[in-house]
């Protein structure tokens, strides 16, 4: 027997329509955005669905990986405003040694654990490439980035603390944050979620979404990795408490 709702219930609109898809909320993000410095580009997927969000502005991709950057340059040819670079950001510039993986979505600087391993049984290891690493602090004006309201977007399969860490002082200067997180152990000797989550709020940043890019085990239930997204204190965007929209000067800027 289905009981009926209690009184006044019905009459609420249905929660799913308060509900912000991921392309509305990166449309909202994007508008005050300048450049989107795409690390872990893969194929491109991430800046081709920027570009359906809405966003016109220039981004930067880095795919380290000689293969699959071979495809990205070729995705990217025909948009005048997306430079790719044939390298991986980490915490300084040398070279790091690159786990690829058969579908390359997978591939790392650190290697994949025993569930990574269940959980995606296709993607195995297919060998391993020296790549060169630059560092953002070192790359920061060579990008361009200088005066302008950044987004960082980073998947890079367990690095994206040391991609961060690499920053400096330049981390300051980036408005917005997209990383992949893990919430179990993916890759052997990877930070944890907790870790990152530390290091962010300790340099003042503060969450502004927290969203699931993958099912989860099917075995378990555990939820594996969210894509967390990141505003930083010291960067004034539209619908910042305290700033109007007007970005604050820092010392970095004089």
């Amino acid at each position: 027997m289905v009981r009926p709702a209690p009184r006044g219930v019905r009459d609420l609109p249905p929660y799913t329509k308060n509900l912000m898809t991921a392309q509305e909320r990166r449309r909202i993000l994007l508008r005050d955005i300048d450049v989107v410095i795409d690390g872990g580009a893969n194929g491109g997927q991430y800046a081709k669905w920027m570009r359906q969000c809405g966003f016109r502005g220039k981004i930067i991709s880095f795919e380290p990986a000689s293969e699959t950057f071979d495809v990205l340059s070729e995705v990217a040819r025909s948009d005048d405003d997306w430079h790719c670079h044939n390298m991986a950001l980490g915490p300084e510039d040398g070279q790091v040694l690159l786990h690829l993986t058969r579908t390359s979505l997978g591939s790392s600087v650190f290697r994949r654990t025993d569930l990574h391993s269940r959980v995606w049984p296709d993607d195995v290891e297919a060998g391993t490439e020296l790549v060169p690493m630059r560092s953002l602090r070192s790359l920061w004006h060579e990008l361009g980035c200088d005066g302008c309201r950044v987004y960082l977007k980073l998947d890079v399969e367990g690095a994206e603390l040391s991609v961060l860490e690499g920053a400096g002082p330049f981390l300051d200067r980036i408005a917005l944050l997209e990383l992949e997180l893990p919430l179990v152990n993916m890759h052997h000797d990877a930070p944890a979620f907790e870790d990152v989550l530390n290091f962010l709020t300790a340099r003042g940043f503060s969450v502004v979404a927290l969203e699931q890019n993958h099912s989860g085990d099917d075995a378990t239930g555990q939820m594996l990795m969210i894509d967390g997204i990141f505003r930083s204190s010291s960067a004034g965007l539209r619908g910042d408490v305290g700033f109007g929209g007007v970005r604050p000067s820092s010392k970095e800027d004089t």
